[in-house]
């Protein structure tokens, strides 16, 4: 009888939690400034941004710009503190409490300028130097409770 070996499973180098922090940093601090083109600099071309609620994920720079774009014109976010953060070979989990300006009709509600404040958490999943995937789960209750 003969065996066939398996095929080489691919195992990923694995990064140091440093060089994740720095990746998941960058693009945080980006979003923060609303620096589109910075934001974009940290995300690989084949992007797949999913917030989980949203009909489909953003695939690619420029789906990805249009999410950015829309969420800026509805959320100025103030500020982003750091709650628990997580670290695999090649992810990240980062949980912040965000506290934001509703500028706009974020997430479709008329935010008049009220001062929202919710939990956010995001899976960054890390090749290299960019973000390969980016989850985000908001607490949409808080943040529906403070717009009604």
């Amino acid at each position: 009888m003969t065996t066939i070996d398996p095929p080489a499973r691919r195992i990923p180098r694995g990064l140091s939690i440093a060089e994740l922090d720095a990746v998941v940093d960058a693009h945080l601090r980006a979003e923060l400034r609303e620096d589109l083109h910075a934001v974009l600099s940290t995300l690989s071309t084949d992007i797949r941004h999913d917030v989980i609620g949203a009909p489909a994920p953003a695939i690619g720079h420029e789906q990805v710009a249009g999410f950015y774009t829309s969420l800026w014109n509805d959320l100025a976010v103030e500020e982003m503190v750091p709650v628990r953060r997580l670290h695999g070979p090649d992810f990240v989990v980062d949980e912040v409490l965000v506290t934001a300006k509703a500028v706009g009709n974020p997430f479709g509600m008329a935010g008049n300028g009220r001062t929202v404040r919710f939990r956010l958490v995001h899976v960054f999943e890390v090749d290299g130097d960019r973000i390969v995937r980016e989850t985000a789960a908001l607490d949409m209750p808080a943040i529906q409770r403070q717009l009604s």
